[in-house]
């Protein structure tokens, strides 16, 4: 931590040696890199069509490709609920790494939370099914399920659910499993999504008779979450637990594994691992596309400024674009915060918003109208001939009654002009870009749009801007149905 770019910089050297006399390493010259500088000069930055199909030579059996060895694992990544799934190596190295992240992470709860005593009770993991598929000679499945097949022993005796209900792949089935047996469990700790785990604290409260989570669970005390950002949940969570307990944000992927822990409670953002197994690049966002973008390492970055993050990892992973936009809050040591994905923003009027700003206007307008908020996407309202104005629909769910439309709208265009000059200008006196509109959905629609996409639980993610137009038909559609058959 005292010297983060010279850590990193090693860690890359190191990397690049065992990559050395792979099919990867020759070709890029590996075996004459001595520098940063000259990975950077010899390896462009890349996604995953790019560099799929060499992985994917290990379904083949095929070894030595872009790490040293076969690769027998692969994670199956479908980043949000609209992307298809990506097959991503997962090594023997990558898996070692995570492991030390994960001792990382557990040092940092009991930092976080000293009383929560983790090790006199069970950590309630609410991931994906860890049941793997075979593909050739290899396995392929959730990255939970992978790191479950090599988890230490000794981790099982802290760890739930059991393997029979850790392999179910139905998610419903799962929370229902989850709720019966484990009831009279020492939970101390869960880890999960924020809005899955919202839905799994509300069935558990509902099968146990009680008024609050920790009539159930009266020693949890830390919740680990990730993949999307906490604060629009903030509320509704603290109100189903009961009481207050420790909140701990982390950033992970498929392709990097745990990258981020949030190291004090009244810091939201969160601390790199440097020397895990993961080199990271920070990529202004304006040149990301480029040919011969700017590639800027640890003591290069500045404060606040937004970066598409590349990854080089002990998977045979190389600069790769892993699609999320971060900032860094604090230099020494490196802390960030996930300001959203590359591929995910509104931009259609030029007016540059990004997922983070999205969530911080949510929150916003929840506190300015004393409600909470399930679910929301942002959709993209586009000029017609009556009407050569577009503007942003915004599909929001609430577990109860909602807020009247004005406060809310207002709030949220105010955060947004606050947050985003070119947001601010696009709307000054209404002349490029309608006033937001609000769609309030049905309770329950975007749970129902999950599954029948099949898409419940697990890793997957509600998309805050939506890939395409469908989503919001497929949305008000549901919301439409549900109006209509409200006990559906």
């Amino acid at each position: 931590m005292a010297h983060p770019a010279q850590t990193q910089e090693r860690l890359l050297l190191r990397m690049v040696r065992r990559a050395a006399g792979t099919l990867w390493g020759r070709t890029h010259g590996y075996p004459a890199i001595r520098s940063v500088r000259d990975f950077q000069a010899a390896v462009t930055p890349c996604g995953y069509d790019d560099i799929a199909p060499l992985w994917h030579r290990a379904f083949d059996g095929t070894r030595d490709v872009t790490w040293p060895g076969h690769v027998r694992f692969f994670a199956l990544s479908s980043g949000t609920t609209a992307e298809a799934a990506k097959a991503i190596p997962v090594t023997h190295d990558a898996i070692r790494a995570n492991i030390r992240s994960g001792i990382t992470l557990t040092a940092l709860c009991d930092h976080q939370a000293p009383h929560a005593n983790l090790a006199a009770g069970k950590t309630l993991y609410f991931g994906g099914c860890t049941q793997l598929e075979p593909r050739g000679p290899c396995w392929q499945g959730d990255s939970s399920g992978i790191m479950a097949r090599h988890m230490p022993r000794l981790a099982w005796r802290f760890r739930l659910p059991e393997p029979d209900v850790a392999a179910l792949a139905d998610w419903e089935a799962k929370a229902e499993a989850i709720c019966n047996r484990y009831r009279a469990s020492p939970v101390r700790a869960i880890a999960g999504l924020p809005s899955w785990t919202l839905l799994l604290f509300r069935r558990l409260i509902d099968l146990a008779g009680a008024s609050c989570v920790a009539d159930v669970w009266p020693g949890l005390r830390v919740f680990i979450h990730f993949g999307m950002a906490f604060e629009p949940y903030r509320e509704q969570f603290q109100q189903l637990v009961g009481r207050p307990i420790a909140c701990i944000d982390t950033y992970s992927s498929s392709e990097g594994g745990l990258n981020a822990i949030q190291s004090e409670q009244g810091d939201p953002s969160m601390q790199l691992e440097l020397d895990a197994g993961a080199f990271y690049e920070f990529v202004p966002l304006a040149e990301l596309g480029s040919p011969e973008p700017t590639r800027l390492t640890l003591d290069q970055v500045e404060l606040d400024t937004p970066y598409a993050l590349l990854l080089s990892t002990v998977a045979g992973i190389w600069a790769y674009d892993v699609g999320d936009v971060v900032r860094f809050t604090s230099l020494s040591p490196p802390k960030i915060i996930v300001a959203g994905r590359t591929r995910l923003s509104l931009n259609t009027f030029g007016e540059h918003v990004i997922q983070e700003e999205l969530e911080r206007a949510v929150t916003a307008a929840c506190e300015a109208t004393g409600v909470n908020v399930v679910e929301f996407t942002v959709a993209t309202v586009l000029p017609t001939a009556a009407e050569p104005r577009g503007g942003h629909l915004w599909l929001v769910e609430f577990p109860a009654a909602p807020p009247p439309t004005d406060p809310f709208t207002a709030r949220l265009d105010q955060s947004l002009c606050d947050d985003n000059l070119d947001y601010r200008i696009h709307r000054a006196n209404d002349y490029a870009m309608l006033p937001p509109r609000l769609a309030v959905l049905a309770p329950g629609t975007f749970y129902e749009w999950a599954r029948r996409r099949g898409h419940l639980g697990g890793q997957h993610k509600i998309p805050r801007v939506p890939p395409s137009p469908e989503m919001a038909h497929e949305l008000q559609a549901i919301s439409a149905e549900r109006h209509a058959n409200p006990c559906a």
